[in-house]
């Protein structure tokens, strides 16, 4: 299900797709190990062997969120973040760059530690905020988002600005055109060149 292969829009470049942080199998793990050992412990003192085939049940338990993490991306991309998840029923938020009001992160101390915390997005949409949670270096996730609106941001006002220069460009032109120091010929190429920028 990468996002790269199957999402990107046409011109749309990926900047940085990442998984859960390995902290969400923690629970597994540790519920693994213990079912392990108390049905060790009773097929041992029992000699029922067989109970260790309940063991399976918290090994599939395992194996689910081990693949819901794989199935769960975050994506930054130079247009907008999109979180994709799902095994079964696959789901995705996309929010535009250009719609985002606020970055913010929160680690707790243990996040801090061990690098992962929650990135939230404030947009102008009717859900308001929203959260990944989990994310591996939520600082630089947080900053690459910031990056990329800014860098957005500042390609649409290049672009409007350019835009909007057009008109001044011509009347400069046609003001030398009308001195003599172009040509009538040379105005016309220059103003092709200008009305194409529009």
């Amino acid at each position: 299900m990468s996002f790269a292969k199957k999402h990107l829009l046409p011109g749309e470049k990926l900047i940085l797709l990442v998984r859960h942080h390995p902290v969400v199998l923690a629970r597994p793990i540790l519920l693994n190990a213990l079912v392990i050992a108390v049905l060790g412990a009773l097929a041992y003192y029992t000699a029922r062997y067989w109970l260790l085939a309940f063991a399976l049940v918290s090994l599939a338990f395992l194996g689910w969120e081990w693949l819901a993490r794989q199935r769960t991306e975050f994506v930054i991309t130079d247009h907008r973040i999109v979180r994709l998840e799902g095994i079964l029923t696959v789901s995705s938020f996309d929010a535009p760059l250009d719609k985002i009001n606020n970055v913010f992160h929160e680690q707790r101390f243990l996040g801090r530690i061990l690098g992962y915390g929650t990135v939230g997005l404030e947009t102008a949409s009717e859900q308001g905020t929203t959260l990944f949670e989990n994310v591996p270096e939520p600082v630089r996730f947080k900053n690459l988002i910031q990056q990329q609106r800014e860098t957005l941001r500042g390609a649409a006002h290049g672009s409007l600005g350019a835009s909007a220069d057009v008109p001044r460009m011509l009347a400069d032109l046609a003001s030398l055109r009308d001195r003599g120091i172009i040509t009538p010929a040379e105005f016309e190429e220059k103003k092709r060149s200008l009305l194409a920028r529009l």
